[in-house]
């Protein structure tokens, strides 16, 4: 029997999950809460979903359904993860888990006392090359790790509208960060942290951050708002255009490494830009989506299928990611070291 999903979000990434939750096999796509009635209808018609709702919590209260994957705005995570995990049934919520790290360990706490299995989507652990170097690192070949590096800077274009949102580190570094914890297999303990800002938004532009960890390895943290227009564009949907330039570097004793997101086969030129099309994240294909994206929402389906946790999605560190994140907030803004 396929598995009965309902969508809460049917905003620019909540189509991308529809998409891949319709095309599934062992899957159904069975309702959607979104409260834009013109952008719920258009999204239920496009993949023949009968049951539309205006609230999530419409959703979370429908029988019928076995599984529930929220993608809605950061700041309803929270108070709409309370009401899913409540259910008991799985649930997934696209990153950050929750605003505040208290918010993601309350909802934690409640899905472990009603069983509801969460994951949280931090995509980049779908990704091959990520996945593969974090299998190379599990090995232990690379000996004792000396430093992690991660960086994402990203479009200057897409600052404006998230500017005021939320601070850049809940925004853009939440994955690395993610990456950091899941790469290193221990725990930060001290963090310094410094920002770039150009402006009163409460969001800074940039964010650069030294983190160290209990086995001693040293993480490195950049995040900035300023990749120009004609830069190579590696993302480019409907909703997106610019670029993401991101990157992993790894020093071990033995070993190291370095993962590049633009560095790929596949660049197409043109009079007016650069483009080196996704094969990584949620690349479309005659309409289909794939990637990162898919293999993520397939382990969730499969988690909802068996009942059986995800052997990548780690709750765990999905609320020690916030928990790092705001200990870097802290310590940019204080200008002290933070101890975790």
């Amino acid at each position: 029997m396929a598995v009965r999903l309902g969508l809460a979000g049917a905003g620019r990434f909540g189509q991308l999950h529809a998409a891949v939750i319709a095309a599934h096999p062992g899957a159904c796509l069975s309702a959607i809460a979104d409260p834009c009635v013109e952008r719920r209808q258009e999204l239920a018609a496009r993949h023949g979903v009968a049951k539309q709702m205006e609230n999530a919590e419409e959703l979370f209260a429908d029988p019928d359904l076995d599984a529930f994957v929220l993608v809605t705005p950061d700041e309803l995570h929270a108070s709409q993860g309370l009401a899913a995990v409540a259910s008991g049934k799985p649930v997934f919520i696209e990153k950050p888990l929750a605003t505040t790290a208290a918010e993601a360990k309350a909802l934690q706490l409640a899905a472990k006392a009603s069983g509801s299995l969460v994951q949280c989507g931090l995509i980049l652990r779908y990704e091959l090359q990520h996945a593969l170097l974090q299998q190379e690192l599990a090995s232990g070949r690379f000996g004792d790790l000396v430093s992690l590096r991660v960086k994402r800077n990203v479009s200057a274009s897409w600052f404006e509208p998230v500017a005021d949102r939320a601070h850049t580190v809940f925004e853009t570094l939440i994955h690395d960060l993610d990456l950091l914890l899941w790469f290193s297999g221990s725990t930060p303990r001290r963090v310094m942290a410094m920002e770039r800002r150009f402006g009163t938004h409460r969001s800074p532009e940039g964010c650069f951050a030294l983190i160290e960890f209990a086995n001693g390895c040293i993480g490195f943290a950049e995040t900035s708002w300023f990749v120009p227009a004609r830069a190579p564009a590696n993302v480019s949907t409907e909703a997106w255009d610019g670029s993401i330039d991101a990157e992993v570097a790894v020093v071990g004793t033995r070993q190291s490494a370095q993962l590049r997101l633009l560095d790929s086969p596949l660049t197409i030129w043109s009079d007016d830009r650069i483009c080196v099309p996704d094969s990584q994240l949620w690349p479309q294909i005659h309409g289909q989506i794939g990637g990162a994206l898919q293999r993520e929402l397939h382990d969730f389906i499969e988690t909802a299928r068996s009942g059986v946790a995800s052997m990548t999605a780690n709750l765990d560190q999905a609320v020690a990611g916030l928990q790092l994140a705001e200990a870097i907030v802290a310590a940019a803004q204080s200008g002290q070291a933070v101890r975790l």
